[in-house]
């Protein structure tokens, strides 16, 4: 399995317990998790344990910039189901690196591996219905607006699918 990818701006490597320090900040970061439902309260350890179990089901990877090689978000393949050809994405981005063409680029990316390399048909997206920079990316990424299925864990989330025969 691959544990690099690069784009023109970005190197996404997979997620290991040593980043758990920068991993801890983006994850107990009450702006980036403004629309997220989790809990802030969590020590480093609970933070390397859940690298550790993220590792043995998901594609986890960090996002750093290639110019100065600084961990500014993380991006994930998981829900992977490959009898399906499926799997979900799931991104954040520490608040000080939105709106700047970074997860563009990192999704991108995760895009052409997870269609070109592990051959998935669909990956699909669950976003809150107030986060409208999220709603806009997967929209500019090609990603449709699946209006009638719900997310029963949170209905304040709407879904958007990508097939690789749409791309």
């Amino acid at each position: 399995m691959k544990h690099e990818i690069l784009t023109d701006r970005l190197k996404l490597k997979i997620v290991e317990k040593s980043d758990a320090e920068i991993i801890h900040r983006l994850r107990t970061n009450a702006e980036v998790s403004k629309f997220i439902r989790r809990d802030l309260n969590k020590s480093l350890t609970d933070i390397e344990n859940f690298i550790v179990e993220r590792s043995k089901t998901d594609l986890f990877f960090s996002i750093n910039t290639i110019e100065k090689n600084e961990l500014v978000g993380t991006i994930a393949i998981w829900k992977i189901n490959y009898d399906k050809n499926y799997a979900e994405l799931g991104y954040e981005l520490f608040p000080e690196f939105q709106n700047k063409g970074i997860m563009t680029n990192a999704i991108t990316g995760i895009l052409d591996y997870a269609f070109n390399v592990l051959n998935f048909k669909t990956i699909e997206a669950f976003t809150n219905k107030e986060n409208q920079n999220s709603r806009k990316l997967l929209e500019k990424l090609g990603f449709c607006l699946i209006e009638n299925k719900i997310d029963e864990k949170n209905l304040n989330n709407v879904i958007y699918q990508i097939n690789k025969a749409c791309r």
